[in-house]
C-alpha cells in the first residue's frame, strides 16, 4: 500500500472543501487506499492553520470538529515520532517537518503545493508531488 505525508494545506482544503483534489484525496484515505503518515509537528501545524479567523469564521468550525479531524488524523493516520534533524529547505525550514515524517515512516510520496517543497521533486527516494498528481497517481493503481 502506498504512503504518503500531506502538507497542511492539503489536509485542511481536504476538509473545509467539498470538492477538488485535496477533498479526493482525503475521501482516498478514507476508503483506505493509501496509508497516511503525521507527526505531532504536522498536527500541531494543522490545528494552527484551523484557528486562523481566515478559515475557523469563515468556515464556521467549531472547536469540537477540529478536534474531530485532528482525532481522526491521529487515530488512523501513522504517527511518527519526528526525532530526526535535516535542513533540506533552508528557505522555509517549517517544511522540514513534512520530509522528516515521510523519512521516518518510510513514505512513497509527500504532497503539497508549496513551492518549497515541490522545488525539491524528491528526497531520498520520495516523491514529492502535486495534489491532482496524486489523485492521477490512485487512479492508476485502482
Amino acid at each position: 500500500m502506498l504512503k504518503a505525508v500531506l502538507d497542511a494545506n492539503v489536509i485542511i482544503s481536504g476538509t473545509i472543501m467539498s470538492h477538488g483534489a485535496a477533498f479526493q484525496i482525503l475521501k482516498s484515505w478514507e476508503k483506505g487506499e493509501f496509508t497516511l503518515i503525521v507527526s505531532e509537528p504536522i498536527l500541531q501545524e494543522i490545528e494552527q492553520v484551523f484557528h486562523y479567523p481566515r478559515i475557523k469564521d469563515k468556515r464556521h468550525l467549531t472547536e469540537q470538529e477540529i478536534q474531530t479531524v485532528l482525532k481522526t488524523l491521529k487515530t488512523y493516520g501513522i504517527q511518527t515520532p519526528a526525532k530526526i534533524q535535516i535542513d533540506a529547505i533552508p528557505e522555509d525550514p517549517q517544511d522540514n517537518k513534512f520530509i522528516i515524517a515521510a523519512i521516518e515512516g518510510e513514505a512513497d510520496y509527500i504532497v503539497s503545493g508549496d513551492r518549497h517543497l515541490k522545488s525539491l521533486k524528491s528526497y531520498q527516494g520520495i516523491a514529492i508531488v502535486s495534489p491532482s498528481e496524486f489523485i492521477q497517481l490512485l487512479k492508476s493503481r485502482l
